[in-house]
Parts: C-alpha cells; sequence; structure tokens
C-alpha cells in the first residue's frame, strides 16, 4: 500500500545534478519520477540532506535543495524544487508540461491554459 499524499509521475530523464556550494562536485543521474513537493534522482554519488543543487534536463535548470539521499547505490534522491528555468527544446516543453501538472506553483514554471 503507497501511503504518500502526493501522486508521482514516473519519468526516466537523464540529468546533472551540481552542489551550489562546490561547483566541482557534479553528479550524473536520473530523475525517475516528479511529484508536487519535488523530484526523486537516483545518482552516481551521494549528495548530503540539506545541500542546495543545480539539476540540469538538456536546456532546463531545477534549483532545490537535497531532502533524503540513499547511503547505499544506486543512491536515490529526494529534491525540494524551489525555482526552474525552462529552456527551449523540445524536450524542454515535455519538461514544462510535466511540472505544471505535477508543480504549477514553483516559480519558472509555466502552466497554460487549454480553456
Amino acid at each position: 500500500m503507497d501511503r504518500r499524499l502526493e501522486k508521482r509521475f514516473q519519468t526516466n530523464l537523464a540529468a546533472i545534478v551540481t552542489d551550489i556550494a562546490a561547483p566541482d562536485r557534479v553528479v550524473s543521474g536520473r530523475i525517475v519520477n516528479v511529484s508536487q513537493s519535488g523530484i526523486c534522482a537516483a545518482l552516481s554519488m551521494r549528495l548530503a540532506v540539506g545541500v542546495t543543487v543545480k539539476v540540469q534536463i538538456e536546456d532546463c535548470m531545477l534549483f532545490g535543495h537535497i531532502i533524503y539521499c540513499d547511503e547505499e547505490p544506486p543512491f536515490r534522491a529526494g529534491i525540494e524544487i524551489v525555482q526552474v528555468l525552462i529552456g527551449e527544446s523540445d524536450l524542454s516543453r515535455l519538461v514544462n508540461a510535466i511540472l505544471a501538472e505535477t508543480m504549477p506553483n514553483t516559480p519558472g514554471v509555466v502552466v497554460i491554459s487549454t480553456k
């Protein structure tokens, strides 16, 4: 039984995660799901709880902080997203659509009305 309060949307997007305080600390990973409160990423290296990060997906950048990270590989990390910068590519439009559905109130996400 899933006890989570928020619906999660499964994804499989390649991402690069950078520690804002230590820009030489760059971690590759995949975004495995997105929810209203943030994203879950499988990372190649563990990042500490509280670290502020930039998550780059193609020409999109998401900014947030690590709220949990597993101790063992594949280092699943929860990242609370606080701001988004959307690029111009087709993938960026897809990322925006996913975020508009899951995180419509996040600064930088463009919600397009179909009405």
